[in-house]
């Protein structure tokens, strides 16, 4: 199957091209021109690999739609950085023969499930009794509690397995897999880890606060973030969002809560290059 970023290739130029490449070595293929196209959810059940023609966030979205399943996914870079793509358009022709080979290797990518909690109706907030899950979700690059629009800081509770670890005032916190570490993350000063580890960075966005830094969690921990009102002038309402993507309102009182998810995003990896070769490609000078 190929999945195609209209905007990145608008005339399908490229993504024509791989679709001939395939069906003339013999091999079967489904174009699929962005990710609202009839007939995808039936071609997943019969897809061995997916070939994604376009760039990061191409990937995530289709991270999205697989909704948990382990298919290989393989990203042929149309935009710019591109850290979770293998490939350019010039590469396509040996790319096809690998995948039909099966010479490649598959990275399990860890991604967050995020709920989140809002005020019943009518309610105070005061008790357990009175919040109610609204929605859980899932995010391969981060989820993020940020304030809207106001050039105010939010204020937030951060409770980690239970235990109160910090409250802080600030435009927003990221929660990000280490995946997603390369992203909004290094952009707010967090650390770069390795695509295929097992953990949660968690970044303060534009803190007012001396101290408080990027903390790193294990895959076994439970993170709360609970907007709450610290100053009567302080803003109310913030925005919660998975890869930037789906976003709820949020009032004070509400929260979300994130944990590693049992979903995980299949990447294909054509060779053994270094990670740290990768990032100096990509962003090094």
């Amino acid at each position: 199957m190929i999945i195609t970023n209209e905007i990145k290739d608008p005339e399908l130029r490229w993504s024509n091209m791989a679709l001939k490449l395939i069906t003339d070595k013999g091999y079967k293929a489904e174009l699929h021109a962005g990710l609202q196209s009839e007939g995808l959810e039936q071609c997943f059940e019969d897809t061995d690999v997916i070939m994604v023609m376009g760039g990061d966030g191409t990937m995530l979205r289709v991270s999205h739609a697989l909704n948990g399943r382990n298919i290989p996914v393989i990203g042929i870079n149309l935009g710019t950085v591109g850290f979770l793509t293998e490939a350019t358009v010039a590469e396509l022709d040996e790319v096809i023969d690998r995948l039909a080979a099966g010479d490649y290797a598959v990275e399990d990518r860890m991604m967050l499930q995020g709920t989140v909690r809002r005020n019943a109706p009518g309610k105070s907030g005061d008790s357990s009794a009175d919040i109610e899950d609204i929605s859980i979700s899932h995010a391969l690059n981060d989820i993020v509690l940020a304030r809207e629009s106001a050039l105010r800081l939010i204020a937030v509770e951060i409770y980690v397995n239970g235990i109160h670890f910090d409250t802080c005032e600030a435009d927003g916190i990221i929660v990000s897999t280490p995946t997603g570490s390369t992203g909004y993350n290094l952009s707010a000063g967090g650390p770069i880890v390795k695509g295929d580890a097992k953990l949660m960075v968690m970044t303060p966005i534009s803190p007012y606060s001396l101290s408080l830094r990027s903390v790193i969690f294990g895959a076994e921990d439970k993170i709360e973030i609970r907007l709450i009102k610290k100053r009567q002038d302080a803003l109310s309402s913030g925005l919660v969002s998975f890869d930037g993507a789906e976003t709820f309102h949020m009032e004070v009182g509400s929260s979300v809560e994130i944990v590693p998810s049992s979903h995980t995003f299949s990447v294909v990896k054509l060779d053994n290059v270094s990670v740290y070769e990768i990032l100096r490609k990509k962003l090094g000078g």
